[in-house]
């Protein structure tokens, strides 16, 4: 629906603000959450069991196992640190914190490949360098000097830094359970999660926001106009009936307690339009009139409303008059639009809000695009699988697998997502007995007509076949004629009913009799001048019938 896609199109604002939260919320994911949580979740299934290693968390974040000692005298757990003291290098020993209960120990000091024995190293920093041996020249134990080769340049020795390497960017994890070399993880390809996060994050915070400047909200507040206008469209009700039958219960009750006879009068509409088949069927068949249907609607709103109150009328009769009358789907409608208000007044409860959205609006238009992008994720996840059976991506960098699961992960919830709110559709067994109902009968009226043309031609023979078709194309033109004339009957009775319908929901109006006689006398007044007399006489200027008249005429004759 477009109705309203003018008054309701984003501005600058919505998408420069919608913008800013995604780009913000993702980045900062990134590069502050992301790390921590990858982390937490490699170290919940890979810390060494026992207390057999001991497992330190540095200075500068890095976890890894390090060369521990025990105090045989205290209990408490060092590492020995080599610094250089006065040109000499000496052990200093650094304690270990502990909290009981924990596996992990705590140092002041930034790992270094002396104090790790690197069973374990857990390196979830993302812009720092990491080199595992330093290449520095060979110093003479004794006179301190560089000492030379033959050819006068110094000689190079490598000697243990951080015990391990990376570049910026990367992620570092090494333990037996994930084998002989140490994976690392790109930190882009994490990207999709940060993605993820900030859209949600973003689109959450849009939806509290004020439409006036809230993406999301913006959106809500148009397809709540739309689906008014959809529910117009589908049943014929005018713009005050759907405010009134799709009102909050709270305001309903106290608008109904201001102004019961305009509630009664909009009731009365809904009752009169929404006819069971079996009111039609007795309207029909006893020849009652609209006066007979709103004396119907008084007798049950009077007791209805005297024992359950208003809101069980709307809520319960008259909905389900509704639904009856016309579908599940406008009924549907009607909760989602109802429920939906409740986002306008506390803006934190998006859920109404987002089901009439996202059932109305995103699943009827974008289904077969979310589709479509599940099946493309898929087959990117095979084409990387494939390619990783082939070697082509080492098992030690598994970022790009890590990434097209990541994004096959977001299209299968999306698609599962736009599922949930995909409205169930009219119970097909209902739909085919329609069907059925209907199919019989006109398969029952055409067997008739076949069987009397069949008597009536071995009737007549050959010599009279030929003049009673003449006599039936005289006696169908009699048929068409007299349909036309009781159509145009049914088209005034059905405008004046609608006429006194106005007038006759509120029982003080005028008396009980004139109330169930004047349709008819009308009607069959109007009848009797349909005839060839009747038709050379000029029509009315406006098809509109003066209720107030006529009312005052039939005071009159009384």
């Amino acid at each position: 629906m477009s109705s309203h896609g003018s008054q309701y199109k984003p501005t600058v604002v919505h998408y420069g603000l919608f913008f800013f939260l995604f780009v913000a919320i993702s980045v900062g994911f990134h590069y502050f959450a992301t790390p921590s949580l990858i982390q937490g979740f490699v170290l919940s299934q890979f810390h060494p069991e026992g207390e057999k290693e001991t497992l330190v968390k540095f200075s500068d974040g890095v976890i890894a196992t390090a060369k521990a000692q025990e105090d045989k005298g205290t209990g408490e757990r060092f590492m020995e640190e080599n610094i250089e003291v006065g040109g000499q290098k000496e052990k200093k020993r650094v304690p270990l914190r502990h909290t009981k209960g924990e596996y992990l120990y705590y140092a002041s000091v930034p790992v270094t490949g002396d104090l790790i024995n690197k069973e374990f190293v857990f390196d979830f920093n993302t812009s720092t360098v990491r080199e595992e041996k330093l290449t520095i020249p060979k110093t003479d134990p004794v006179t301190k000097q560089p000492v030379l080769m033959e050819n006068g340049k110094p000689e190079l020795v490598q000697v243990e830094k951080d015990g391990y390497g990376k570049k910026s960017g990367e992620w570092y994890v090494k333990c037996p359970k994930l084998g002989e070399e140490a994976i690392m993880l790109e930190s882009w390809g994490f990207f999709i999660l940060a993605f993820d996060v900030g859209m949600i994050l973003a689109m959450l915070v849009t939806m509290m926001l004020p439409p006036s400047i809230g993406y999301i909200s913006q959106k809500f507040e148009r397809e709540m106009a739309n689906t008014k206008t959809k529910i117009r469209l589908n049943t014929g009700f005018n713009k005050e009936t759907v405010e009134i039958i799709a009102l909050r219960d709270s305001e309903f009750e106290a608008f109904y307690n201001e102004n019961p006879n305009f509630i009664k009068q909009i009731f009365a509409k809904v009752w009169a339009r929404t006819q069971p088949d079996h009111e039609i069927a007795a309207v029909k068949q006893q020849g009652s009139s609209m006066a007979n249907v709103m004396a119907a609607f008084r007798n049950a709103f009077d007791a209805e409303v005297q024992v359950g109150g208003i809101l069980a009328f709307r809520n319960e009769t008259l909905y389900g008059r509704i639904q009856e009358s016309y579908s599940e789907a406008v009924m549907t409608e009607i909760e989602n639009l109802k429920a939906a208000q409740d986002w306008q007044k506390l803006r934190f409860k998006i859920m109404p809000a987002l089901r009439l959205y996202m059932a109305h609006h995103f699943t009827e238009r974008y289904a077969n695009n979310v589709t479509g992008f599940a099946y493309g994720g898929a087959a990117i996840l095979i084409i990387v699988v494939g390619i990783r059976g082939l070697k082509f991506i080492p098992a030690n960098r598994p970022s790009v697998m890590l990434m097209a699961i990541l994004l096959e992960f977001t299209l299968l919830a999306l698609m599962a997502i736009s599922l949930f709110y995909t409205e169930e559709e009219e119970r097909m067994d209902k739909m085919l007995k329609k069907m059925e109902d209907s199919g019989k009968s006109q398969l029952s009226s055409l067997k008739g007509m076949a069987e009397d043309m069949t008597k009536v031609a071995a009737g007549l023979g050959e010599e009279g076949l030929g003049e009673a078709m003449k006599n039936m194309s005289v006696d169908m033109g009699k048929i068409a004629k007299t349909l036309a004339d009781d159509m145009m009957a049914d088209a005034i009775r059905s405008r004046v009913e609608e006429a006194v319908e106005r007038h006759l929901a509120n029982e003080d109006d005028i008396k009980s009799a004139v109330k169930e006689a004047l349709p008819d006398v009308i009607i069959n007044a109007l009848r009797n001048g349909t005839g060839g007399g009747s038709r050379n006489q000029p029509e009315p200027e406006s098809n509109e019938i003066d209720i107030d008249a006529i009312l005052a005429a039939s005071g009159q004759n009384s």
